[in-house]
Protein backbone atom coordinates (compact mmCIF):
# COMPACT_ATOMS: atom_id res chain seq x y z
CA UNK A 1 0.00 0.00 0.00
CA UNK A 2 1.33 3.50 -1.02
CA UNK A 3 2.14 5.87 1.78
CA UNK A 4 -0.08 9.00 2.01
CA UNK A 5 1.89 12.45 2.65
CA UNK A 6 1.83 15.75 2.30
CA UNK A 7 3.78 18.34 -0.56
CA UNK A 8 4.97 21.26 0.37
CA UNK A 9 4.51 23.21 -3.15
CA UNK A 10 7.13 25.80 -1.40
CA UNK A 11 9.75 22.97 -0.96
CA UNK A 12 8.65 21.49 -4.41
CA UNK A 13 9.76 24.94 -6.00
CA UNK A 14 12.86 25.38 -4.14
CA UNK A 15 13.99 22.23 -5.55
CA UNK A 16 14.68 23.77 -9.03
CA UNK A 17 15.38 26.76 -10.98
CA UNK A 18 14.56 26.25 -14.34
CA UNK A 19 11.54 28.49 -15.62
CA UNK A 20 8.93 27.48 -18.11
CA UNK A 21 9.72 23.66 -17.04
CA UNK A 22 7.37 21.61 -15.60
CA UNK A 23 8.03 19.51 -12.86
CA UNK A 24 5.20 16.58 -12.08
CA UNK A 25 4.76 16.23 -8.12
CA UNK A 26 1.70 13.91 -8.04
CA UNK A 27 -0.90 12.32 -10.14
CA UNK A 28 -4.40 12.36 -9.74
CA UNK A 29 -6.47 9.83 -12.01
CA UNK A 30 -5.82 10.57 -15.18
CA UNK A 31 -4.30 13.91 -14.33
CA UNK A 32 -0.86 15.55 -13.58
CA UNK A 33 -0.21 17.90 -10.86
CA UNK A 34 2.69 20.29 -11.76
CA UNK A 35 4.62 23.13 -10.43
CA UNK A 36 6.93 25.55 -12.98
CA UNK A 37 8.57 28.54 -12.37
CA UNK A 38 7.92 31.53 -14.75
CA UNK A 39 10.00 34.41 -16.15
CA UNK A 40 10.06 36.52 -19.05
CA UNK A 41 7.47 35.19 -21.75
CA UNK A 42 6.23 31.87 -22.61
CA UNK A 43 5.28 31.17 -26.50
CA UNK A 44 1.85 31.67 -27.73
CA UNK A 45 0.21 27.82 -27.96
CA UNK A 46 -2.90 26.15 -27.48
CA UNK A 47 -3.95 23.00 -26.95
CA UNK A 48 -6.35 21.02 -28.80
CA UNK A 49 -8.30 18.51 -26.87
CA UNK A 50 -7.38 19.79 -23.37
CA UNK A 51 -8.19 22.20 -20.76
CA UNK A 52 -5.20 23.98 -18.68
CA UNK A 53 -5.19 24.96 -15.24
CA UNK A 54 -3.49 27.78 -13.83
CA UNK A 55 -3.04 28.80 -9.87
CA UNK A 56 -0.19 31.45 -8.78
CA UNK A 57 0.84 30.52 -5.58
CA UNK A 58 4.16 33.38 -5.82
CA UNK A 59 4.37 36.40 -7.62
CA UNK A 60 1.79 37.86 -10.55
CA UNK A 61 1.43 35.99 -13.93
CA UNK A 62 -0.19 37.86 -16.70
CA UNK A 63 -1.98 35.62 -19.17
CA UNK A 64 -2.39 37.05 -22.92
CA UNK A 65 -5.45 35.58 -24.42
CA UNK A 66 -6.34 35.91 -28.00
CA UNK A 67 -9.06 37.56 -29.10
CA UNK A 68 -9.89 39.15 -25.36
CA UNK A 69 -8.23 41.13 -22.51
CA UNK A 70 -5.31 39.29 -20.77
CA UNK A 71 -5.84 37.85 -17.61
CA UNK A 72 -3.87 38.72 -14.09
CA UNK A 73 -3.17 36.04 -11.77
CA UNK A 74 -1.96 36.76 -7.84
CA UNK A 75 -1.13 34.36 -5.22
CA UNK A 76 -4.12 32.02 -4.71
CA UNK A 77 -5.67 33.10 -7.31
CA UNK A 78 -6.67 30.80 -10.46
CA UNK A 79 -7.40 30.33 -14.16
CA UNK A 80 -8.35 27.62 -16.46
CA UNK A 81 -7.62 28.09 -20.03
CA UNK A 82 -10.48 26.12 -22.59
CA UNK A 83 -8.93 23.89 -24.85
CA UNK A 84 -8.37 25.27 -27.71
CA UNK A 85 -7.69 28.84 -27.03
CA UNK A 86 -4.53 30.27 -27.57
CA UNK A 87 -2.64 32.16 -24.89
CA UNK A 88 0.67 33.06 -23.91
CA UNK A 89 1.86 33.17 -20.25
CA UNK A 90 4.08 36.25 -19.11
CA UNK A 91 6.00 37.27 -15.70
CA UNK A 92 7.35 40.16 -16.51
CA UNK A 93 6.97 41.77 -12.79
CA UNK A 94 9.84 38.90 -11.30
CA UNK A 95 9.70 35.27 -10.87
CA UNK A 96 6.08 33.55 -10.31
CA UNK A 97 5.49 29.79 -8.89
CA UNK A 98 2.68 28.26 -10.41
CA UNK A 99 0.62 24.86 -9.63
CA UNK A 100 -0.43 23.18 -13.43
CA UNK A 101 -3.21 21.00 -12.70
CA UNK A 102 -3.27 18.65 -16.44
CA UNK A 103 -4.31 16.17 -18.32
CA UNK A 104 -1.93 13.30 -18.41
CA UNK A 105 0.40 13.42 -21.22
CA UNK A 106 -0.02 17.19 -22.30
CA UNK A 107 3.08 18.90 -24.08
CA UNK A 108 3.71 22.32 -22.31
CA UNK A 109 3.65 23.96 -25.39
CA UNK A 110 0.68 22.65 -26.83
CA UNK A 111 0.56 23.05 -31.41
CA UNK A 112 3.72 24.83 -31.07
CA UNK A 113 6.18 22.21 -31.53
CA UNK A 114 8.63 24.55 -32.80
CA UNK A 115 8.97 25.95 -29.32
CA UNK A 116 12.39 26.20 -27.81
CA UNK A 117 10.35 25.65 -24.42
CA UNK A 118 9.28 22.26 -25.28
CA UNK A 119 10.07 19.84 -22.03
CA UNK A 120 9.84 16.44 -21.18
CA UNK A 121 8.02 16.06 -17.54
CA UNK A 122 9.87 14.91 -14.44
CA UNK A 123 9.39 13.87 -11.51
CA UNK A 124 10.04 16.13 -8.65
Amino acid sequence: MMTVQSISLAEKHAAFSEYWSPKRIARLDDYELKLAKGSGRFDWHKHDNEDEMFLVTQGELVIEIEHQDPVTLGPGELCVIPKGVRHRPIAETGDVHILLIERAGVVNTGDNADSDLRQEIVDL
